[in-house]
């Protein structure tokens, strides 16, 4: 687990942005279960740079350094033998820190 927001800048670059995307949908177990039309159970799901490749068109030099980049960047998480990602469970979801003195919600309109 990140002590720390992932980079979302690395997002600009096309092919990682794409990779991300194709990353995501692979390894969200209900996408998953919609693509195969039936439920195949739990677990996490890892995707390749192979995989990337037949998803997205990118060659196999540009799938494997999009991952590795989204890796740097804390969007994608290895498999233990590094050949495989799948997306952080908290990729999206870590709050980026507010300036200090920063609300939490927005004023109210005084207009009104």
């Amino acid at each position: 687990m990140r002590n720390q927001a992932p980079d979302l800048s690395v997002l600009t670059d096309r092919d990682c942005l794409i990779t991300f995307a194709a990353m995501a949908l692979c390894c969200d177990n209900a996408v998953r279960d919609h693509e195969m039309g039936y439920h195949q159970g739990g677990g996490t799901a890892y995707i390749t740079a192979k995989g990337i490749m037949r998803r997205t068109g990118l060659s196999r030099t540009a799938a494997e350094h999009a991952l590795r980049r989204l890796e740097t960047a804390g969007l994608a998480e290895p498999a233990s033998d590094s050949t495989a990602w799948r997306t952080s469970a908290d990729t999206l979801t870590t709050p980026a820190r507010q300036a200090a003195g920063t609300p939490d919600q927005l004023p109210r309109d005084t207009n009104r």
